[in-house]
Protein backbone atom coordinates (compact mmCIF):
# COMPACT_ATOMS: atom_id res chain seq x y z
CA UNK A 1 0.00 0.00 0.00
CA UNK A 2 1.24 3.21 -0.92
CA UNK A 3 1.83 6.06 1.62
CA UNK A 4 0.93 9.83 0.43
CA UNK A 5 4.11 11.74 0.86
CA UNK A 6 4.42 15.79 -0.52
CA UNK A 7 7.75 16.09 -2.41
CA UNK A 8 8.38 19.85 -2.71
CA UNK A 9 11.32 20.52 -5.30
CA UNK A 10 12.64 23.85 -4.10
CA UNK A 11 15.86 25.99 -5.76
CA UNK A 12 16.38 29.30 -7.62
CA UNK A 13 14.61 29.35 -10.97
CA UNK A 14 16.66 26.63 -13.70
CA UNK A 15 17.64 24.65 -10.96
CA UNK A 16 16.16 21.69 -12.22
CA UNK A 17 13.31 21.77 -10.70
CA UNK A 18 10.81 20.96 -13.38
CA UNK A 19 13.54 18.84 -14.91
CA UNK A 20 13.83 16.94 -12.11
CA UNK A 21 10.54 16.56 -10.75
CA UNK A 22 9.06 15.02 -14.13
CA UNK A 23 12.22 12.55 -14.16
CA UNK A 24 10.89 11.49 -10.89
CA UNK A 25 7.13 11.56 -11.70
CA UNK A 26 7.96 9.10 -14.66
CA UNK A 27 10.01 6.54 -12.67
CA UNK A 28 7.22 6.73 -10.28
CA UNK A 29 4.98 5.66 -12.38
CA UNK A 30 6.71 2.96 -13.95
CA UNK A 31 6.73 1.32 -10.47
CA UNK A 32 2.24 1.85 -10.24
CA UNK A 33 2.83 4.83 -7.88
CA UNK A 34 -0.31 7.31 -8.08
CA UNK A 35 1.46 10.53 -8.81
CA UNK A 36 0.29 13.85 -9.46
CA UNK A 37 2.89 16.64 -10.49
CA UNK A 38 2.29 20.69 -9.43
CA UNK A 39 4.64 22.92 -11.07
CA UNK A 40 3.97 26.52 -10.20
CA UNK A 41 5.14 27.13 -13.88
CA UNK A 42 2.00 24.81 -15.13
CA UNK A 43 -0.51 25.92 -12.69
CA UNK A 44 -3.85 26.84 -14.21
CA UNK A 45 -4.25 30.89 -14.68
CA UNK A 46 -7.55 30.21 -13.16
CA UNK A 47 -5.61 29.16 -9.35
CA UNK A 48 -3.35 32.22 -9.87
CA UNK A 49 -5.19 34.85 -11.66
CA UNK A 50 -6.76 37.37 -8.71
CA UNK A 51 -3.38 36.58 -6.68
CA UNK A 52 -1.87 40.36 -4.93
CA UNK A 53 -0.50 42.96 -6.56
CA UNK A 54 2.57 43.02 -3.80
CA UNK A 55 5.17 40.20 -5.08
CA UNK A 56 5.97 39.14 -1.33
CA UNK A 57 1.92 38.94 -1.03
CA UNK A 58 1.36 36.61 -4.39
CA UNK A 59 4.58 34.28 -3.13
CA UNK A 60 2.33 33.33 -0.15
CA UNK A 61 -0.57 33.11 -2.03
CA UNK A 62 1.26 30.44 -4.78
CA UNK A 63 2.06 28.55 -2.58
CA UNK A 64 -0.62 28.63 -0.35
CA UNK A 65 -2.83 27.50 -2.90
CA UNK A 66 -0.07 24.57 -4.09
CA UNK A 67 -0.44 23.51 -0.61
CA UNK A 68 -3.92 22.74 -0.41
CA UNK A 69 -4.06 21.29 -3.24
CA UNK A 70 -1.46 18.82 -2.23
CA UNK A 71 -3.19 18.53 0.99
CA UNK A 72 -6.02 16.86 -1.07
CA UNK A 73 -3.91 14.39 -3.34
CA UNK A 74 -2.39 13.73 0.19
CA UNK A 75 -5.37 12.62 1.79
CA UNK A 76 -6.00 9.99 -1.11
CA UNK A 77 -2.36 8.75 -0.33
CA UNK A 78 -0.93 10.47 -3.72
CA UNK A 79 2.33 11.01 -4.17
CA UNK A 80 2.44 14.89 -4.50
CA UNK A 81 5.61 16.47 -6.28
CA UNK A 82 5.71 19.89 -5.78
CA UNK A 83 7.99 21.98 -8.25
CA UNK A 84 8.13 25.33 -7.23
CA UNK A 85 10.98 28.15 -5.87
CA UNK A 86 9.05 28.71 -2.83
CA UNK A 87 11.19 31.54 -2.00
CA UNK A 88 10.83 31.71 1.88
CA UNK A 89 12.20 29.79 4.55
CA UNK A 90 8.93 30.11 6.64
CA UNK A 91 5.95 29.51 3.52
CA UNK A 92 7.94 26.30 3.13
CA UNK A 93 7.41 25.00 6.67
CA UNK A 94 3.89 26.70 6.72
CA UNK A 95 3.51 23.85 4.09
CA UNK A 96 5.57 21.69 5.97
CA UNK A 97 3.56 21.70 9.62
CA UNK A 98 0.45 21.71 7.42
CA UNK A 99 1.30 18.68 5.30
CA UNK A 100 1.83 15.12 7.58
CA UNK A 101 4.29 14.09 5.35
CA UNK A 102 6.68 16.51 3.35
CA UNK A 103 10.04 15.62 2.20
CA UNK A 104 12.11 19.10 1.05
CA UNK A 105 14.46 18.41 -1.91
CA UNK A 106 16.60 21.56 -2.15
CA UNK A 107 18.07 21.64 -6.16
CA UNK A 108 20.82 24.09 -5.92
CA UNK A 109 22.97 25.26 -8.52
CA UNK A 110 25.15 28.38 -9.34
CA UNK A 111 24.36 31.20 -10.61
CA UNK A 112 26.20 30.63 -13.96
CA UNK A 113 24.81 27.61 -14.80
CA UNK A 114 21.21 28.69 -13.92
CA UNK A 115 21.79 31.73 -16.33
CA UNK A 116 23.08 29.36 -19.22
CA UNK A 117 19.85 27.67 -19.08
CA UNK A 118 17.48 30.59 -18.97
CA UNK A 119 16.10 30.03 -22.31
CA UNK A 120 12.66 31.91 -21.11
CA UNK A 121 14.97 34.96 -19.68
CA UNK A 122 12.92 34.58 -16.39
CA UNK A 123 16.57 36.10 -15.05
CA UNK A 124 16.35 39.37 -17.86
CA UNK A 125 12.61 40.09 -17.38
CA UNK A 126 11.84 39.44 -13.67
CA UNK A 127 15.59 40.88 -12.76
CA UNK A 128 14.25 42.86 -9.34
CA UNK A 129 13.00 39.89 -7.68
CA UNK A 130 14.30 36.58 -9.16
CA UNK A 131 17.51 36.34 -7.06
CA UNK A 132 15.42 36.45 -3.83
CA UNK A 133 15.30 33.04 -1.99
CA UNK A 134 16.08 32.17 1.19
CA UNK A 135 18.27 29.03 1.01
CA UNK A 136 16.08 25.78 3.05
CA UNK A 137 17.52 25.15 6.49
CA UNK A 138 17.25 21.41 6.86
CA UNK A 139 16.05 19.64 3.41
CA UNK A 140 15.81 16.16 3.57
CA UNK A 141 17.71 15.83 0.29
CA UNK A 142 20.14 18.30 -1.39
CA UNK A 143 21.37 17.95 -4.87
CA UNK A 144 23.70 19.96 -6.67
CA UNK A 145 22.71 19.97 -10.35
CA UNK A 146 25.15 20.76 -11.74
CA UNK A 147 27.77 17.84 -10.51
CA UNK A 148 25.00 15.85 -10.81
CA UNK A 149 22.64 14.16 -13.91
CA UNK A 150 19.38 14.85 -13.47
CA UNK A 151 18.93 10.92 -14.03
CA UNK A 152 20.43 10.76 -11.07
CA UNK A 153 18.86 13.48 -9.20
CA UNK A 154 15.75 11.80 -9.87
CA UNK A 155 17.21 8.03 -8.89
CA UNK A 156 18.21 9.85 -5.60
CA UNK A 157 14.38 11.09 -4.61
CA UNK A 158 12.73 8.03 -6.10
CA UNK A 159 15.41 6.27 -3.63
CA UNK A 160 14.42 8.20 -0.82
CA UNK A 161 10.79 7.83 -1.08
CA UNK A 162 11.80 3.86 -1.10
CA UNK A 163 14.05 3.70 2.17
CA UNK A 164 11.61 5.80 4.06
CA UNK A 165 8.86 3.67 3.27
CA UNK A 166 6.35 5.90 1.22
CA UNK A 167 6.33 3.85 -1.82
CA UNK A 168 5.07 0.60 -0.62
CA UNK A 169 6.98 -2.45 0.04
CA UNK A 170 5.60 -4.79 -2.61
CA UNK A 171 6.54 -1.69 -5.26
CA UNK A 172 9.97 -2.61 -4.17
CA UNK A 173 9.53 -6.25 -4.84
CA UNK A 174 8.17 -5.91 -8.53
CA UNK A 175 11.13 -4.08 -9.78
CA UNK A 176 13.54 -6.47 -10.17
CA UNK A 177 10.83 -9.18 -11.61
CA UNK A 178 10.47 -7.29 -14.62
CA UNK A 179 6.06 -7.25 -13.72
CA UNK A 180 7.04 -3.29 -13.91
Amino acid sequence: MQKGVVVWFTGLPNAGKSTTSKLVKRELEKLGTDVELLDSDEVPRTLTKDLSPDWKTRQFQKCTNLTYIAKLLLKRNVVVLIASVGRFEDVRANSRAELKDFVEVYLKCPQDVRLDRDDKAKYTRHADTIYYYEDPVSPEIMIETNQCPPEAAAQKVVDYLMTHGYIGVEDQNLIGTGQI
